[in-house]
């Protein structure tokens, strides 16, 4: 009766694992669209079977162990390249930003102002004692000057999105590394469910920044530039440091919260928008006060030398307290009165256009560097043009590599309707099979208690 027991506990237990293996199954095929899904399998394992007199009663089956079909090394492959993608798109996407505020073609853009700014003083040249050839020189680098107070206010208002941007991006952060760490506290190795659910979060916080994830177990620890966020239970925060120079542009660092270490972000979002805001609108904010601050000097100093037609000289064209782009202006007395233009390198003489001259041919001198003004212009054009292709390319290959990741993932994590349907229709024959030992122990039994 012992045998006929143990054979009726293990069809018992097998129907009970073959039933549970079904709902485990069908849980797979309900979440096949499921994103951030990992299929689950309920492992089945002997145990020691009995011994009686010598002789094996059979054994029982253990299986209480639900797992999810995961790869370590696949996610943390992913994660490293996932930053990387996400820096190359958001780097293009903030440099576009970046060239649309000096349109090379647009006829209102900043290198059209220059070419119609020498121009006007040909025209002067041309017809020294012109009121209207006057009138135009004034308006149109009046235009010039409103034009580099444009493209100065504007990289300043870039620049000020982006930070805020960066600082709602460190409150997510905050947040995602707050919710791994009460993840950690669930102990999610018990729970497949919330294991998909850290490794969302971390889905997610790997586009933001560079981060390194090392598994201990039932919980995670999280590395991101060279501190640690997330250990265990615990998160640390970060916070945003800004310094402001005398001319308002900002410069950005990350910081732990509560102290003055520094968190090197060299990729993801964060990493992009850092980048173009420390480095990339700086630079051309010195790029374009440069050119501002050598038109002004070059062109005071020629006009300083000449005479208007009621023979005053020593005056300036630009107002020399100019500190750069943005605070470039026409001198106050040439706007009130354009006949105030030196045109003439002699007084008495208002035919005389040596003056406007050497102005109009400013723009054929090297006055910064080895380059004339316009290949300035054009150079910091093509540098920002440059990083943009660069990023495209990138973003471009990077996305190649990090589908071919997401490929390799969701083949081995992700739910094949296919093979699901296979593994339930032989679960169902286990399932008839067990049942049908646990009918034929019964039928023995009864014949055993018959003969008695």
């Amino acid at each position: 009766m012992a045998g006929l027991a143990n054979l009726l506990e293990m069809g018992k237990q097998g129907m009970l694992y073959a039933q549970a293996s079904i709902q485990t199954t069908g849980k797979n095929i309900a979440n096949v669209n499921t994103v951030g899904y990992s299929r689950q399998r309920l492992d089945i394992n002997p145990l020691l079977p009995e011994i009686f007199s010598g002789f094996s009663l059979g054994s029982a089956i253990n299986g209480d162990t639900l797992r999810r079909i995961r790869e370590d090394f696949n996610d943390r492959q992913f994660w490293g390249q996932n930053s990387l993608m996400a820096q190359y798109t958001s780097e293009e996407t903030l440099l576009r930003q970046l060239e649309g505020i000096l349109p090379a073609s647009n006829d209102a853009g900043l290198r059209a102002m220059l070419d119609e700014f020498w121009v006007a003083w040909n025209n002067l040249a041309n017809d020294p004692e012109g009121t209207t050839v006057r009138t135009g020189v004034r308006d149109t680098a009046e235009i010039l000057t409103q034009t580099f107070n444009r493209i100065h206010r504007e990289y300043r208002n870039l620049q000020s999105n982006i930070g805020s941007d960066i600082t709602s991006v460190i409150v997510d952060i905050n947040n995602l590394t707050k919710q791994i760490a009460e993840l950690n506290r669930l102990n999610p190795g018990n729970n497949p469910d919330l294991e998909d659910q850290r490794d969302r979060l971390i889905d997610r916080l790997s586009t933001l920044a560079n981060i390194t994830v090392r598994k201990d177990g039932g919980s995670v620890s999280i590395n991101m530039g060279g501190l640690l966020l997330v250990a265990g239970r615990t998160s640390y925060n970060l916070n945003v440091d800004e310094t402001l120079d005398s001319q308002g542009v900002g410069q950005i660092q990350i910081k732990l919260a509560g102290s003055d270490q520094q968190v090197n972000i060299t990729s993801g979002e964060m990493g992009a928008m850092l980048k173009v805001f420390n480095e990339d609108i700086p630079n051309a904010l010195n790029q374009i006060d440069l050119l501002a601050l050598t038109i002004i000097e070059q062109v005071n100093a020629v006009h300083q030398t000449g005479f208007n037609l009621d023979g005053i000289t020593g005056l300036n064209f630009f107002d020399d307290r100019a500190a750069g782009a943005a605070s470039m202006r026409v001198d106050s007395a040439i706007v009130t009165d354009p006949f105030f233009i030196a045109s003439s390198d002699t007084p008495g003489e208002p035919g005389n256009s040596e003056i406007a001259m050497a102005i109009s041919s400013l723009s054929d001198e090297a006055l910064i560097g080895d380059q004339t003004i316009g290949e300035n212009f054009r150079s910091l054009m093509s540098t920002v043009g440059n990083r943009i292709r660069g990023a495209n390319f990138l973003r471009t290959s990077q996305e190649k590599v990090v589908d071919h990741l997401a490929l390799q993932r969701q083949s081995v994590s992700g739910v094949s309707i296919e093979e699901e349907m296979t593994r339930l229709v032989k679960l169902e024959q286990a399932f008839a099979a067990a049942s049908r030992l646990v009918a034929t122990a019964d039928e023995l039994v009864r014949t055993l208690l018959q003969l008695i």
